[in-house]
């Protein structure tokens, strides 16, 4: 067994054969797999990591529903912190920090720590479409390991009818099966087939990849002088097979490594050098095309790839990606998270997963509205370090306000409030008490 719990080995059949629309011959799964490489990778790798640095948090919505929460701790969240969110439910939202599911997703598994597994998960969408997690049910029904499996080797298992009684995943010492249950399905949409494994990425620039591996081998032949002879030697008249392989050979040995020696010939021959077909090398200018194509696929901005950039150019490339490719696998997988592993603790719909808003324009907008907020007294200081994780300060409890400032409804605006202080320096003429 391959995976480190036991689980019962069946030869089953009844998988599916592949999307509605079959994938071309050489576009599968494990085919993507093996095209991994160069700038394919990096995009996907850039993709996990940056999706592994912003961790699913855990929430619980409603007061009434916090009851059934089995003791677990929360917190209230001010409205900075749920401006940082990307929550599309209003009313009472609590943070949960303390509860079963926080302690599976810190300690998965004996093997992995949850930063592999937050990055495998997207790594294996963005190559093959889909991602698997195997979950080690306790007798209570609840899961107490989470394993990642290889999402190339899963098949679904369905019925007659097409609803889906499980998966099959193929080992090295056979097939096994999973019940649905026990699996957390990640994938990609697919608009081919809304219900299959789902679209990486990779495929769907899979001829673009290869096109970069062929014109990669292309240019390392040329390198290695594999795509065409430097020179032709011909000699006058005949020569047996064994003096050309000796000539050939004294040639080589001369000049591998470049020119400038001297070679004296004992029959008389003309050197032809054959100039490296340049002209060709056009096709490789194609080459930083291609490497936009595959970057378009994976939605990571070109600036991301080359040394040809500057600061500005860093810094709108960041906000582009984060905005338009991180935030919606974000969404997507907390939405799957909720779905198949919140439910397993809560059938009730409290617990909800979601992650901290990566987009930087909703977080300087939040930083503007935060500084105008204390500027015009709607929130206090106290408010502001709270939300930070900060001790409240014994002067913070009330907003601060200009000195200057009165509504202007007040009549002379200089002695009709003293009780508030305001304007009390004029009122005595210069001298506040």
């Amino acid at each position: 067994m391959w995976w480190p719990f036991a689980r019962k080995q069946t030869h089953t059949r009844r998988m599916d054969a592949g999307p509605l629309m079959a994938p071309r011959r050489g576009d599968t799964a494990s085919d993507c797999l093996a095209e991994l490489s160069h700038t394919a990778y990096a995009c996907a790798a850039i993709n996990a990591a940056v999706c592994a640095s912003y961790p699913p948090r855990l929430f619980a919505r409603g007061s009434s529903g916090r009851k059934g929460l089995g003791g677990a701790r929360t917190r209230a969240l001010s409205a900075h912190e749920l401006s940082r969110l990307s929550l599309d439910r209003g009313g009472d939202v609590r943070e949960v920090t303390e509860h079963p599911l926080i302690t599976l997703l810190d300690d998965v598994n004996t093997e992995q720590d949850p930063q592999e597994l937050w990055e495998l998960t997207t790594l294996h969408q963005e190559t093959v479409g889909s991602a698997y997690w195997s979950l080690e049910i306790t007798p209570g029904g609840l899961p107490r390991a989470i394993w990642t499996l290889p999402a190339h080797r899963v098949r679904a298992i369905r019925r007659d009818d097409g609803a889906l009684e499980g998966y099959r995943v193929l080992g090295p010492r056979g097939e096994t099966t999973l019940d649905a249950k026990e699996v957390v399905h990640f994938r990609y949409p697919d608009p081919r087939d809304p219900y299959g494994p789902g679209l990486s990425p990779l495929r769907a620039c899979l001829d673009t990849v290869r096109a970069a591996a062929q014109m990669r081998a292309y240019r390392g032949g040329l390198l290695d002088g594999a795509a065409a002879p430097g020179v032709i030697l011909t000699p006058e008249g005949p020569m047996g097979e064994d003096e050309r392989e000796r000539l050939e050979g004294d040639w080589e040995r001369k000049f591998r490594r470049g020119t400038g020696r001297v070679l004296v010939a004992d029959t008389s021959l003309k050197v032809s050098v054959v100039q490296n077909p340049l002209g060709e090398l056009a096709v490789l200018a194609d080459a930083g095309g291609t490497r936009a194509d595959i970057a378009n696929a994976f939605g990571v901005p070109l600036a991301y790839l080359t040394s040809d950039t500057n600061l500005a150019n860093l810094q709108a490339a960041e906000r582009q990606h984060l905005a338009v490719a991180i935030r919606p696998r974000l969404k997507r997988r907390d939405q799957r998270l909720t779905s198949a592993l919140a439910r397993l603790f809560d059938p009730t719909g409290t617990l909800f997963f979601a992650s901290d808003d990566p987009s930087p324009g909703e977080r300087d907008e939040a930083m503007k509205r935060q500084e105008l907020d204390l500027q015009q007294g709607v929130r206090s200081i106290n408010e502001i370090r709270v939300a930070r994780g900060l001790d409240p300060a014994p002067w913070g409890a009330s907003p601060w306000l200009p000195v200057a400032w009165a509504p202007t409804d007040i009549p002379g605006r200089i002695d009709i409030a003293p009780e508030s202080g305001r304007g009390r320096a004029e009122a005595t003429g210069g001298n506040t008490p």
